[in-house]
């Protein structure tokens, strides 16, 4: 049965007081003790106090002890506890105080003040138990919101190329992913279009859930753009998928949805040791003999925007052995050092310089290594994701 009004707990030793206060607080749903056992009991048990009203000087243990004892209880630790007593001294009041009380009220009784002060206790103790029981709400709608979130971070795990499938079709290569929360905005796609292997990174709009969701559409395009129609050309794969992006949001330069993404495509012919790569504002690294080559990307979004025109495509000759790389700019964000300052684009290319001359498989663990040991503890600024090849 529920109650609205307050349950008060008066413990004293003496009927003429207890009788007194049952008439002052006749309003108040009341129960009486008349020691400090009987007072531990009432309290422990249901319903619980909102306010206990107690007196000092009882037969067996006074009142600061059983405060004390009061105190220690969990159920009651919360419960607010005014003494009420005819020692006024400056040390008893501190003894109170010192025991767990909020407030001492002395004998006799100003009767405005004690109700006064008794509301005030009650509606401290109602805010307080309103903010726990919001709290309460609040922790278990976040943890059901991070268990869905957490599930589609399974859902998009799986749409992502696995791991088998890349070993068979793709050379000696590394992923280092890291998102910034559960899900990714930053997403990577890998197919065969007949000798030609495709190879995607991409950077979403966001992160976390709004930028996973533009993720899904992505990789679900590329599905239908590279793997059912079977485009390997990488501009146009873009400008195909530039114009999926606008129709499917409606966009147009008065949208204020212009989510879209940047993205890198490489497209590689194995027997002819030639690629080909396109961008939207991510560039290709490509690293040979110790020199470092930056094929740039076009300034134009994967979605509406000032430009609009075909990206370009950039056909170019590869030697065996050069470490090819594609990246989002989460790494080259992110904030740290001994500056606090970002690892920008020249501090990662040095970083391609020095650990392409590391056996693939090496490459990752020291891309990882620096990029936490930069970020020192700190916050991780975006998604990260950096895709390396042996060409």
């Amino acid at each position: 049965m529920a109650y609205s009004e307050p349950l008060i707990l008066l413990v004293d030793d003496s009927q003429v007081s207890i009788d007194f206060l049952k008439d002052i607080l006749r309003n108040y749903r009341l129960l009486t003790a008349k020691d400090g056992m009987e007072a531990l009991r009432l309290a422990g048990s249901e319903p619980r106090p909102d306010l206990i009203l107690l007196d000092v000087v009882m037969p067996g243990i006074d009142g600061y002890e059983t405060c004390r004892r009061l105190k220690q209880m969990p159920n009651c630790a919360g419960v607010p506890i005014i003494f009420l007593t005819a020692q006024t001294g400056a040390e008893h009041i501190i003894k109170g105080f010192e025991a767990g009380a909020v407030d001492y009220i002395p004998k006799p009784y100003n009767i405005p003040e004690l109700l006064a002060r008794v509301k005030n206790q009650l509606t401290l103790k109602l805010a307080r138990d309103q903010n726990i029981n919001l709290m309460q709400k609040i922790e278990s709608i976040n943890r059901q919101i991070v268990a869905g979130i957490r599930y589609a971070r399974k859902i998009q795990k799986a749409s992502l190329p696995q791991q088998a499938f890349m070993e068979k079709i793709l050379p000696e290569h590394f992923i280092f992913f890291q998102p910034k929360e559960i899900v990714s905005g930053d997403f990577y796609w890998v197919g065969k279009v007949g000798e030609h292997l495709v190879v995607i990174v991409a950077d979403s709009t966001g992160h976390g859930v709004p930028g996973a969701f533009m993720s899904m559409f992505g990789l679900a395009l590329l599905n239908q753009i590279v793997g059912a129609q079977q485009i390997s050309c990488p501009a146009t794969i873009l400008d195909n998928l530039r114009e999926q992006v606008i129709t499917s949001f409606n966009q147009t330069q008065l949208s204020e949805i212009k989510d879209g993404m940047d993205i890198s495509v490489v497209s590689i012919h194995t027997k002819s040791k030639t690629l080909q790569f396109a961008g939207a504002f991510n560039p290709m690294y490509l690293v040979s003999d110790s020199e470092l080559k930056v094929i740039s990307a076009d300034s134009m979004p994967i979605s509406i925007g000032v430009k609009d025109r075909p990206y370009k495509n950039n056909v170019l000759s590869y030697k065996a052995g050069e470490c090819l790389y594609l990246v989002t700019d989460g790494f080259a964000s992110q904030f740290g050092g001994i500056f606090d300052k970002k690892i920008k684009s020249s501090g990662l290319k040095k970083l391609m310089l020095e650990y392409s001359q590391l056996p693939i498989r090496e490459q990752k663990d020291a891309f990882a290594s620096y990029f936490e040991e930069w970020k020192a503890g700190g916050e991780q600024t975006d998604d990260v994701l950096l895709m390396g090849l042996r060409l």
